[in-house]
């Protein structure tokens, strides 16, 4: 496949989009891929070391801590989103930012 197509999602922002094996459409964004890399390290939860503070918060601020669970928590578009939100909160959604 020609390394010029672009694709959006996650590809877009993937450090092994280059060399990706997996088929992909360009008119159809990635929005779930389990080999996506951003290439930021993930926060490391270190055995005997004080973890009374958090390396890096997803915590939402504000009024809404409470107002909205899982991904809604912190999603860019909860104030405006229309789509259902469980009690349970949303676990999976393609709008999620």
């Amino acid at each position: 496949m020609s390394g010029n197509v672009e694709y959006d999602g996650l590809c877009s922002t993937c450090e092994n989009s280059p060399e990706c094996t997996f088929p992909r459409d360009p008119n159809k964004p990635v929005v779930h891929c389990e080999e996506f890399d951003s290439g930021e390290p993930s926060p490391v939860k270190t055995v005997g070391k004080d973890t009374s503070r958090p390396t890096r918060s997803y915590a939402p601020k504000g009024k809404d801590a409470t107002k909205f669970m899982g991904l809604c928590s912190n999603c860019e578009n909860r104030e405006t989103c229309t789509f259902p939100k469980p009690e349970g909160g949303v676990w999976h959604c393609e709008e999620y930012r």
